[in-house]
């Protein structure tokens, strides 16, 4: 595999002169801070009617190269893809409503870059108040959501660290779901909690035909750091809905400070109905250079009790370069992946490059896989 190795260690170079493309000017903040309100197009707190409405989209597009080996069986190759490309807009009214919608409109995948309508990402309607029922503020939505389950599932990627999020997030977070979510906050803590159709609808709203999957989630802080606890139970056949495909899991994150270093970690554990799937992520980062260049490590075990039901890296990276050349990959049940990456941040995360380079090793009863992936990225959004 000495080729292969060459190859590996060219990209790498080429992945690190990319890192080093500057755009430094004294007037940085007030780029990042003008993109970010730039797809304001109207606001007004004394408006009984419309107080605000905005636009608002992101563009993600990414690189791999994966060298690997599955029992015996080489395979390399390399694509990009437009990772997400999303559109919006949201309203603010009647001093308590709003209402937002955001469309999907990247059609491809790997090595298949594609612009057009695919689904909805979100589309709710919410309502809050503060000083109501007791709590600093309350609030209820209603909609197509995001299900944010697990530490790394709760931060957006607009600001994710990593160009992907590890095998373990990834195996329990759900897919967009049509539900009833309430949301409130006392002493610095803030609740939620969700009810939401199992039913699965690939482009709107889901209906209620089926049963319910309810979800419980608190962020506090306590020991000098940031705590998130996630809990979601399944009424439902398990892999039956094809939001949730699982009965039960629940995770703790924990956010610090070490000096310089921003420490994240996170353990999760569920039932899928046949087995139990747990693990766990460690996940420092240090800026280089202060809030330009950031240094991230990721380190992720993830284990399946029973049988397997891990595969690697998502569907990104390591899978579809395998596919191509013909090398099957089947689910294992042992899955460490190393991860360490430079972040270069030419307006905050408004625009920003990320490279890095990751090591999986992936081990079962059909599985015996070990792969490197260089990874290249650039995200924008407004």
């Amino acid at each position: 595999m000495t080729h292969k190795k060459n190859k590996l260690i060219g990209a790498l170079g080429v992945l690190t002169l990319a890192s080093s493309i500057t755009s430094a000017t004294a007037s940085e903040g007030d780029w990042a801070e003008t993109i970010g309100s730039l797809g304001t197009l109207y606001k007004d707190k004394s408006n009984p009617i419309i107080q605000e409405w905005k636009v608002f989209g992101r563009a993600h597009y990414q690189w791999n190269y994966s060298d690997g080996d599955n029992g015996g069986l080489d395979f390399d190759g390399n694509g990009g893809e437009l990772r997400r490309f999303r559109f919006g807009t949201s309203v603010k009214f009647l001093n308590g409503f709003k209402a937002g919608a955001r469309l999907n409109i990247e059609k491809g995948d790997f090595r298949d870059t594609s612009i057009g309508y695919s689904s909805f990402d979100e589309l709710y309607l919410s309502y809050s108040r503060k000083d109501v029922f007791g709590l600093d503020k309350a609030g209820i939505t209603y909609g197509r959501v995001k299900v944010s389950f697990g530490g790394e599932e709760h931060e957006s990627s607009k600001k994710i660290k990593t160009v992907e999020r590890s095998n373990l997030n990834n195996f329990y977070a759900p897919r967009r779901a049509t539900g009833v979510i309430l949301t409130g906050s006392k002493n610095d803590i803030d609740f939620t909690a969700g009810i939401y159709s199992t039913d699965r609808d690939r482009e709107t709203l889901a209906q209620w035909t089926g049963n319910k999957a309810y979800y419980l989630s608190a962020e506090f802080n306590a020991l000098g750091g940031d705590f998130t606890t996630d809990f979601i139970y399944v009424d439902a056949d398990t892999g039956t809905d094809g939001v949730f495909e699982y009965d039960w899991a629940t995770s703790i994150s924990y956010e610090t400070e070490i000096g310089n270093v921003d420490l994240f970690t996170n353990i999760t554990y569920g039932d899928t109905g046949n087995e139990n799937v747990y693990g766990v992520v460690v996940m420092p980062s240090v800026y280089i250079i202060p809030d330009k260049l950031e240094a991230v490590f990721r380190y992720q075990w993830a284990h399946s009790n029973g049988g397997a039901e891990i595969r690697p890296t998502g569907s990104r990276g390591v899978r579809p370069v395998a596919d191509r050349d013909g090398v099957g990959i089947a689910a294992g049940d042992d899955d460490h992946t190393f991860y360490a990456g430079l972040n270069y941040y030419i307006l905050e995360n408004h625009a920003k490059v990320m490279i890095g380079a990751e090591y999986e090793d992936l081990s079962g009863p059909a599985v015996d896989l070990e792969a490197t992936t260089l990874w290249a990225a650039f995200r924008m959004y407004f």
